[in-house]
């Protein structure tokens, strides 16, 4: 009697034989998105090297925490800005360790971090990249900013992370990280103020979050300021007047829609008109990014937080969207792109 208990059926081959060209695809979507990342990293490397001009590092340019997977060819949000020998993190979505550490900056002279608002892919990487990075020679001086209850977040994740620290501390013979300093942020104004930047928000429309900021930056040479994420805001045009760059979140409302359909027809478990209702209240199609450019004076357009986080919108696409209404310099964001 011959034992067939181990042989695969005709149906497991088929199987397998069907999706065979769809494994193919996505590890060579896969293995073209990390040469990509490889090159992008040693062009920022590159810009950065011996810089003495203030210098902004998109570091993940993508928005929203939905389509992971080979179709998502942008890290979830988070920038670096480097001035004068000190860098300043601005949300910390997921891959902000390492896009930070293949921009080539120490994390030594990382000085401080700010947080847009309490979404994962803003925040979610926030504790990680403390412990990471104090490993790595962050400071224990590091100073943190965002909105309510940033403090009580760090303090459930150093209490959570506190025995793993004290094993490096040991290990390591380091000066454990406690704590950080903590200050929150729940209203329009300055918010700090050192040798290298003033930095100063505004409350944004991002419901139910709230609050939820938008950020300007002026340092001694340029001045960046960050829209958060927002429904279009007249506001945000005020707070960006007349800075050397506003880097904006954009929304390609056709293509989201398409996508949002495609991702729902995998499984998500979501639906469509709840998707795009939030979408719509919340965020700021790519046209409107334009307009509030052009009323703000803005020397640079930085498009960034892109929706859908996908190549499958060209750089025309969204440049022309955005263009007809601002009549200065469109950038579309790339991650580890150098600004």
């Amino acid at each position: 009697m011959t034992d067939t208990s181990s042989a695969p059926s005709r149906r497991t081959l088929l199987a397998g034989l069907a999706a065979a060209p769809t494994l193919t695809a996505a590890a060579a979507s896969v293995a073209a998105q990390t040469t990509a990342t490889k090159t992008a990293a040693e062009q920022a490397q590159t810009a950065l090297k011996d810089v003495k001009a203030t210098k902004l590092v998109l570091l993940g340019t993508g928005g929203g925490v939905g389509g992971l997977g080979p179709r998502r060819t942008r890290k979830m949000t988070s920038h670096v800005m480097l001035s004068n020998g000190a860098a300043y993190v601005l949300d910390c979505g997921v891959g902000v360790i390492d896009q930070y550490a293949l921009t080539g900056i120490p994390f030594s002279v990382l000085r401080s971090i700010f947080i847009t608002h309490h979404h994962a892919d803003h925040n979610i990487e926030y504790g990680p990249l403390l412990v990471v990075g104090w490993v790595n020679g962050m400071h224990l001086d590091v100073r943190a900013f965002g909105p309510p209850p940033l403090k009580q977040m760090t303090e459930d994740f150093m209490r959570a992370y506190k025995t793993t620290v004290d094993f490096w501390a040991e290990d390591f013979k380091m000066t454990p990280l406690v704590t950080v300093d903590v200050k929150e942020v729940s209203a329009a104004g300055l918010v700090t103020q050192d040798d290298n930047v003033k930095v100063s928000a505004i409350i944004v429309e991002h419901p139910p979050v709230k609050p939820a900021l938008s950020y300007r930056f002026d340092f001694k040479d340029r001045s960046i300021a960050f829209s958060g994420d927002t429904a279009p805001l007249e506001a945000v045009a005020k707070m960006a007047q007349g800075a050397d760059a506003l880097v904006h979140e954009a929304m390609y409302v056709p293509a989201l829609e398409a996508y949002t359909r495609d991702e729902i027809a995998k499984g998500r478990p979501v639906k469509f008109e709840d998707v795009m209702a939030h979408m719509k209240a919340d965020h700021t199609p790519v046209e409107n990014v334009g307009r509030i450019a052009q009323e703000a004076g803005v020397k640079t357009l930085v498009l960034s937080h892109l929706v859908p986080a996908t190549d499958g919108i060209t750089d025309d696409a969204w440049r022309s969207a955005a263009a007809k209404y601002f009549k200065g310099e469109i950038i579309v964001g790339k991650d580890l792109m150098v600004v």
